[in-house]
């Protein structure tokens, strides 16, 4: 008769059986202790490989080994004996290259990749560290603690790896074909991360750790890094104790520089070779003109803390184990960013972008833009009529931004386990998990105001060339005139100097950017978030083994219920205007004192809240700075560690500019820009408005059963499970539907005052005073509650197979029915519409002059998304020549149906008894499938067979190859006036991959390991792939982050068996990252154009660690 072996351990990654059964020992299963910071002995393994007990365990067997080639061996078993399809790294793999974090680590398995920016849906903000894991092409990746669901109360779902320190971990394994007994939710995979606990030491004191100081090259300053780990087990006469705890801190300075080229889109080229219609021309052709260029610096500080622990007891006859288990993450980051970017939504609006008068704009045979001068009309100025005009009738309005984030994501994550053999044949484990996480998001802009031209000339795949130079104006040098006669723009010098077609921008003793003269701050920005979530998780499992000579080993069968509570308090991007050129007889110029009345300029303080900065050692000097030695002015202080000074400049330039005006409550406001919490309507004593707090429910309900298999099939080994899951979701979201506009419409006073010709009215004011009512009512600041319950139920069958054929040579056969639910921040239960006038255009895209619509745009949550479920297909061979050495090749095929994607539409919208077009963008299940397939091939090899030391020697490498058809996204047609305008794109997103997918991706990792020396390379390589399939900002282009790859390497030095030291650096090859816009091709389909460069820090470590 058999006893049961194995009723799975809540990791799934060790097994538990009696300590009557004694079984050999897989390399996998033996400690392996590192001095890596800190790796120790583990004893777990991947689902379907035991572990033996104490009481079975054997003098051989608790022999602690050292090394990295220990830990590739322990990987090759944990893979080879696994009854499902995984990847694992060991403690000692981690340690052993650069990666401050999981996600870094997770990118060296085969078929995971990363990225290099802070969210896929901003690809302005680098992630010097990595970012979103994609397995397989797919993002839809579960997060685990020990076999227990993890996440952040962010606006994802799982766990962000990028906060979890690798310090902590003793191992992470890859799922990719989970059996019936693992919890839904990764349809690409599920990744485990192993804590350590007290039973994976040696018996006795243990005390290990490390000691890091980190450089970034280019932020040229040094962090540090430690951490500790301090574990006992004791024999009592109740059975044996352990105890440990584990400390970790990191922290990382950095910087990263960027380049763009901003918003692409096709133009009509005329025969005198501009791109707009001066008057006597006809069309050319069509190209691809831009709208300006962007540069920026962002300077990074993060900080990570990391506390575990565990304490651990087993009965002296092995059948009962339990394990209670701690994890706290702890991550902190600030950065600060100082941006120049033409503003292009002003650009687009006032005439649009267009070469400077008497240049050449150069094109090639595609109709590419490949150089010129641009410049742009600007439009309405408020102070052309004052008789102190300066702001220029010519030059790209450009923005000078000053953006400060801080951040801190807690999660904190309990377990206990238990595990209790009740007879020879049934095995029960109980579980419990709480998890607490919390979210706090301080994220503010403020905005200085600039007008330049750019000159760009782009130079293939290698950095463009930009300058931003002053505009034409009519007084300052003869090289910089103003436009010749005929183009519209002309100066009159018989006006005196202020006068309409005399501005004094630039001019005459004012020819420098920094010269506060030539900048007016114009609006600010503030975000917050303070979101939280609790999770309360029970499972139930009982493993009953069956007589050893039947087909099946076992049944296995189990329980879990899960109760979610989030709530995601998220403000809007809380943009307002704070002085502007179009009103209030232009705007508040840096030079001008202020006193925060805005009958006068003359009166007041100076305004000495901003200064210069010149963007020195821009691209480690390996560009032409854009600057050209001038620079530019910025705030000075920092928006979010001193939020309430910047609350009060902002407060005090908005009413030099404009009146307040007051809210229901008497509340004071401003006329434009008010901080979060001082908005009208506002909850209070928070920074929220009701429509901003959106509490989200999940329970969840699910059952298995699976039956294990273990038979000779031909002369053959066949193993491996069958099952079927059920589970159960029940969904409540709370929200609101809002009618609010952040700015107000003018009053009828202001509409009602005299204009000056040739200045015009403000487009509302064009309307008539019923339909200005009208719209003031449509927008009148109405919450109307939603409440949305959802159920919906899935039954998930698995099959996992392996076959070995003798002589390390097996096979395997899976399939698995997954599903993945949405994120969080997809259904959040609000929509939040707005109103504002927008200028018509006629069928060629070209602005009607006077011709305006009511409309707004949005964009909205949906809580009715359901999620996105995947047939899996797998299908391995796989060669194991040696301890360490083998060769795997691994095909799969995914059809997913119901993936995400956006849906952007016109709805008709009525409040208020009024009725008007909005434009909605929001997420939705699209009815097409999806397809994904691929094959993953992997090779690991110690040269042992070499004489002397160059046995040392080693090599690991693999590669994986995944296409796609994608899913369209439903957006506007082609002739819809937004389109045609620029205000909302429109690609056939069809022919794109699926979000996150490199067809080819590439890890190759040499390394020596010999005696006390061990040194490793590792160089991982991705393709193209679509980085977002919106981008965030106007015009919401598809991004493509071009093919990348980055160095990495260590060498270690044993000083004894105790203490090792050693550098490591990452990034050695000065990668640049760089990103391609899609938009619309001539003639119909798609195409690639130049967007974004990033460079980033070169980080090096040097390091100390030790164990005893």
């Amino acid at each position: 008769m058999r006893k049961h072996d194995s009723i799975h351990h809540i990791d799934r990654t060790a097994r538990f059986r009696t300590g009557a059964l004694r079984a050999g020992v897989s390399a996998a299963a033996l400690a392996c202790l590192s001095v890596a910071a800190p790796a120790w002995a583990q004893d777990s393994q991947a689902t379907g490989t035991p572990a033996p007990t104490t009481s079975e365990t054997t003098q051989e067997d608790t022999i602690v080994v050292q090394g990295y080639r220990q830990s590739l061996q322990s990987a090759q078993s944990l893979k080879k004996n696994s009854d499902v399809i995984v990847d694992s790294v060991t403690a000692e793999d981690i340690g052993a290259l650069p990666d401050r974090s999981v996600t870094e680590t997770l990118q060296r398995i085969p078929g995971v990749s990363i990225n290099r920016f802070a969210a896929g849906v901003d690809p302005d903000h680098f992630s010097v560290e990595g970012s979103g894991v994609v397995v397989r092409g797919l993002t839809y990746v579960r997060s685990e603690f020990n076999g227990r669901e993890a996440f952040t109360a962010n606006n994802g779902r799982s766990l962000s790896f990028a906060d979890v320190p690798s310090e902590m971990m003793g191992g992470v394994d890859v799922f990719k074909s989970p059996s019936a007994d693992r919890i839904e939710g990764g349809i690409a995979g599920v990744v485990n991360l192993r804590t350590r606990k007290p039973f994976d030491n040696k018996k006795g004191l243990v005390v290990a750790g490390s000691l890091e100081g980190n450089y970034g090259d280019f932020e040229k300053k040094w962090t540090p890094t430690g951490s500790i780990m301090v574990s006992n087990r004791w024999d009592t006469g109740i059975g044996e104790i352990g105890v440990l705890a584990n400390f970790s801190y990191s922290q990382l300075k950095s910087q990263s520089d960027r380049f763009q080229v901003s918003s692409f889109r096709i133009r009509n080229l005329y025969s005198d070779g501009d791109v707009v219609d001066n008057g006597g021309t006809t069309i050319s052709k069509q190209v691809y003109f831009p709208r300006g260029a962007v540069m920026g610096r962002q300077e990074f500080n993060r900080e990570r803390y990391g506390y575990a622990g565990a304490i651990q007891y087993r009965s002296n006859d092995g059948s009962v184990e339990a394990v209670a288990q701690f994890l706290r993450s702890d991550a902190r980051q600030a950065w600060s960013e100082r941006t120049i970017e033409i503003a292009t939504d002003n650009v687009s609006a006032n005439g649009d972008s267009r070469r400077v008068p008497g240049t050449t704009l150069d094109f090639d045979s595609d109709g590419m833009f490949v150089s010129g001068t641009i410049t742009g009309p600007t439009g309405w100025r408020g102070d052309q009529n004052t008789g102190a005009a300066r702001v220029p009738m010519l030059g790209l309005q450009s923005n000078n931004i000053r953006r400060d984030h801080q951040e801190k994501l807690v999660t904190d994550d309990y377990g206990f386990n238990l595990k209790w053999n009740a007879t020879d044949r049934l095995g029960v484990i109980f579980d419990y998990q709480h998890v607490k996480s919390t979210t706090n998001v301080l994220d503010n802009t403020l905005w200085n105001s600039t007008y330049q031209n750019a000159s760009i000339k782009l130079n293939g795949s290698d950095f463009p060339t930009v300058a931003f130079v002053a505009p034409q104006v009519c007084n300052g040098p003869a090289a910089n005139s103003q436009n010749p006669p005929g183009t519209g723009f002309d100066c009159n010098s018989a006006q005196a100097l202020g006068g309409s077609a005399n501005p004094t921008y630039f001019g005459a003793g004012h020819t420098s950017f920094v010269d506060p003269y030539n900048s007016f701050p114009r609006a600010a920005m503030d975000h917050i978030e303070q979101s939280s979530g609790n999770s309360d998780a029970f499972r139930l499992d009982l493993d009953y083994a069956l007589p050893e000579n039947g087909f099946l080993k076992s049944i296995q069968g189990g329980i879990r219920y899960a109760d979610r509570d989030q709530v995601s308090r998220y403000s809007r991007y809380n943009w307002g205007v704070l002085s502007e050129q179009w009103g209030n007889n232009g705007p508040v110029w840096l030079s001008m004192p202020v006193n925060g009345n805005n009958a006068n300029h003359t009166d007041g303080t100076a305004n000495t809240s901003n200064s210069a900065y010149y963007f020195n050692n821009f691209f480690r000097g390996q560009v032409t700075n854009p600057l050209g030695g001038d620079g530019r002015l910025y705030y000075s202080g920092n928006t979010a560690s001193d939020y309430a000074a910047m609350i009060d400049y902002a407060n005090a330039i908005s009413r030099e500019w404009q009146a307040t005006g007051t809210c229901a409550d008497g509340r004071v406001v401003n006329g434009g820009w008010n901080a979060l919490a001082n908005r009208c309507g506002v909850i209070q004593g928070t920074p929220f408005l009701p429509d901003e707090i959106n509490p989200i429910r999940e329970r969840n309900y699910a059952a298995y059963l699976m039956a294990k298999i273990d038979t000779q099939l031909g002369g053959l080994h066949l193993t491996g499970n069958v099952g079927v899951r059920y589970t159960k979701t029940k969904r409540d979201t709370d929200g609101y539907v809002s009618f609010t506009n952040t700015t107000a419409f003018p009053t009828d006073a202001t509409c009602a005052a005299p204009v000056v010709p040739p200045a015009t009215p403000s487009p509302f004011c064009s309307y008539s005073i019923a339909d200005r009512n009208a719209a003031r009512a449509f927008v009148n600041g109405a919450l109307t509650p939603s409440h949305v319950s959802l159920d919906y139920t899935y039954w998930l069958p698995s099959v996992n197979l392996k076959l070995e054929a003798g002589g390390g040579l097996q096979f395997r056969a899976a399939y698995f029915k997954g599903v993945s639910p949405p994120q969080t921040g997809l259904i959040r239960n609000y929509l939040q519409a707005n109103l504002s006038v927008v200028q018509n255009v006629d069928a060629n895209g070209n602005l009607v002059p006077g011709s305006f619509r009511f409309q707004g745009v949005t964009t909205a949550g949906n809580p009715y998304l359901k999620p996105v479920e995947a047939d899996n297909f797998d299908l391995t061979a796989e060669w194991y020549f040696s301890r360490v050495g083998s060769l795997t090749v691994s095909a799969f095929y995914k059809v997913l149906s119901g993936v995400v994607t956006n849906d952007t539409r016109r709805v008709d919208l009525t409040n208020n008894g009024q009725t008007y077009p909005v434009v909605i963008t929001t997420p939705i299940n699209a009815t097409e499938k999806g397809k994904i397939k691929g094959v993953e091939v992997s090779y690991q090899q110690t040269f042992d067979f070499l004489p002397g030391p160059l046995k040392g020697l080693g090599l690991q490498a693999n590669y994986t190859y995944v296409d796609s058809s994608g899913v369209p996204q439903s957006t506007l047609s082609e002739t819809d006036p937004d389109v045609a305008a620029g205000r909302v794109t429109t690609v056939n997103t069809s022919l794109l991959p699926l979000q996150g997918l490199s067809k080819h991706q590439v890890n190759i990792t040499p390394f020596f390991d010999y005696g006390p020396v061990s040194l490793r390379a590792s160089y991982s390589w991705r393709s193209d792939f679509l980085l977002t399939v919106r981008d965030v900002i106007t015009p919401n282009d598809p991004i493509i982050n071009k093919a990348t790859g980055q160095l990495d390497a260590s060498i270690f030095f044993a000083v004894t068996p105790q203490i090792k030291i050693g550098v490591q650096g990452s990034n050695l090859t000065n990668e640049v990252t760089r990103t391609n816009a899609v938009i619309s091709k001539i003639g119909g389909g798609i195409i690639e154009v130049p967007r974004g460069w990033y460079m980033n820090d070169r980080r090096f470590a040097a390091i100390a660690r030790f164990n005893f």
